[in-house]
């Protein structure tokens, strides 16, 4: 008899669809991201390859992921002596205004690539399937959103109880961080860590990203 062939395992995993809570980590105590109101998402379109017939795949593709922190402080520009700006986080700004929402959005095209596992499917056709990965971006928009119980005023100038601003100064540009992924089925949870600061090195509040959450792969 002729040995069985391993048939090779189909592509997964095209489109990544993730529903994520964002926050920030090694922040000033004085900053505090509000973690279950953080909320973000991230959608990417990935080429999957296999590798030689084995249940090994690797993943290169495009995406974009949208952060939303919901937090106390506020993103003020400071001239520093060395020349140019230092972006603080500033839990002073509202002056015990009551805050109904505060958040700094960052939004980014992403290259992620990953290395995946999958078991052999089941007797229902469904796998365990794991990936650890790594993720490039560029920042494409930033923006603050804030609205008050009653106009705002800074330095005279009412800003009304909506307060919007864009072009947060001093993000950091380019980043880049770590992914990893576990699930069953078409359902996982996922993983990202930024390895890069919020803000440039030197101009900005200390701050790192980092996102979990539940992710659905419809292809």
């Amino acid at each position: 008899t002729k040995p069985k062939k391993k048939r090779k395992p189909p592509r997964k995993e095209i489109v990544l669809i993730n529903l994520n809570f964002d926050s920030w980590i090694g922040t000033p105590s004085t900053v505090e991201s509000k973690w279950f109101s953080s909320r973000g998402v991230d959608v990417a379109f990935l080429y999957d390859q296999v590798i030689a017939k084995s249940n090994f795949s690797a993943a290169l593709g495009v995406g974009f992921n949208s952060h939303n922190i919901h937090m106390e402080a506020f993103p003020i520009e400071y001239m520093i002596e060395s020349g140019g700006t230092y972006t603080k986080l500033d839990d002073s700004f509202f002056e015990g205004k009551n805050i109904s929402v505060n958040k700094l959005s960052t939004n980014f095209i992403d290259i992620p690539f990953e290395v995946r596992f999958r078991s052999n499917p089941r007797k229902n056709g469904k796998r365990i399937a794991a990936s650890v990965g790594f993720k490039l971006g560029w920042l494409v928009q930033s923006h603050t959103k804030t609205k008050t119980d009653e106009d705002y005023y800074y330095q005279g100038i009412n800003f009304g109880q909506k307060v919007k601003t864009y072009d947060i100064p001093n993000l950091t540009k380019f980043r880049y961080g770590v992914t990893a992924r576990v699930g069953y089925a078409n359902f996982y949870v996922n993983f990202f860590y930024s390895l890069t600061p919020l803000f440039r090195d030197g101009r900005g509040t200390e701050a790192t990203p980092i996102s979990v959450g539940i992710g659905f792969s419809p292809f």
